[in-house]
C-alpha cells in the first residue's frame, strides 16, 4: 500500500493507492495533522511519498507516524518521467510545483498552464516536448483578502459577490480578488501562447479553483487532487535514492 502525501502551506491532503486506484483521499489543516498525524493516517503503508512544503513542523510530526525509512520525499529535478525543468536552478522549484507538472504531462502533451489556486496562486507552463518553461507566483485568495484586511482599517472583505460593476465594498474586494487571479492566468496564457503559437488549456488545481473556473474564459480541466497524481508517477516510474 502507498501512501502519497501533499503537505501544502496551509492543508495537508494524503490519499492510499492499492496498487490499481485511490482507496482513500483526505485533507486536514497541516496544524492540525501536526498535532497528531495517526489520527489521520489509519492505514500501515509500505512506502510513503511525499510532497513537503510545510517545513520542519510537518517533518517532525511524520517522524512520529512512520520511520524515515519507509519515506521518498520529492524534490524538483532537471529531468523525470517526460518533464525538464528549465529553473535557473532546478532544486529550487517547490516539490508541489513539480509533481504538478508531472502529472499534468501524463494528463496530456499538449501545451497547457499548469494552476494551483490555494494560499498562493501558481501559474506555470509546460510546452509541448515536456519543457517546464517558468511560471509565476501570486498571493492565492484568502491571502489578498486578508492583506487588505490587515493593511487597511475600513475595507473588510466579508461577503461579496462577482458582478460587472461592482457598487459596495464587499463586491468590489470579491471582485477584485477574482479578476487578479483570472488576470494573471490570461496574461501568462498570451505570452505562453505567443511563444508556443498556438493556444493552450489549463489544467486547475487547489482549494480555491472552483472560486475561479467559474469566470475562466478558455478551455480548462480540474484535477481535485493533480499533486497526489503526480506523486503517484513519480512513485511508479522513478527509484528512490
Amino acid at each position: 500500500m502507498l501512501l502519497a502525501i501533499d503537505a501544502g502551506n496551509s492543508f495537508v491532503k494524503w490519499g492510499y493507492y492499492d496498487g490499481r486506484t485511490w482507496v482513500s483521499l483526505q485533507r486536514a489543516s497541516l496544524a492540525a495533522f501536526c498535532a497528531d498525524p495517526l489520527q489521520y493516517l489509519d492505514r500501515s503503508p509500505t512506502r510513503v511519498v511525499i510532497s513537503n512544503v510545510a517545513g520542519t513542523a510537518f517533518q517532525d510530526a511524520l517522524l512520529r507516524a512512520f520511520p524515515s525509512s519507509v519515506w521518498y520525499s520529492v524534490k524538483a529535478e532537471a529531468h523525470a518521467c517526460g518533464v525538464s525543468n528549465h529553473y535557473d536552478n532546478p532544486a529550487q522549484l517547490g516539490s508541489d510545483r513539480w509533481a504538478a507538472l508531472i502529472a499534468a504531462r501524463a494528463i496530456t502533451s499538449a501545451p497547457c498552464l499548469v494552476v494551483s489556486i490555494g494560499t498562493a496562486l501558481t501559474v506555470d507552463m509546460l510546452a509541448e516536448n515536456g519543457a517546464f518553461l517558468g511560471g509565476l507566483i501570486a498571493p492565492g485568495p484568502q491571502l489578498m483578502r486578508e492583506a487588505l484586511a490587515h493593511g487597511t482599517d475600513a475595507i473588510q472583505p466579508l461577503g461579496g459577490q462577482v458582478v460587472p460593476t461592482p457598487t459596495n465594498t464587499a463586491d468590489a474586494v470579491q471582485t477584485g480578488v477574482v479578476y487578479a487571479v483570472l488576470g494573471a492566468i490570461e496574461r501568462a496564457a498570451a505570452t505562453f501562447e505567443a511563444n508556443q503559437g498556438a493556444g493552450v488549456a489549463c489544467i486547475l488545481t487547489g482549494g480555491a479553483a472552483n472560486l475561479i473556473v467559474p469566470y475562466l474564459n478558455r478551455p480548462y480541466q480540474l484535477v481535485d487532487n493533480l499533486v497526489l497524481e503526480g506523486l503517484l508517477v513519480m512513485a511508479k516510474e522513478e527509484k528512490p535514492t
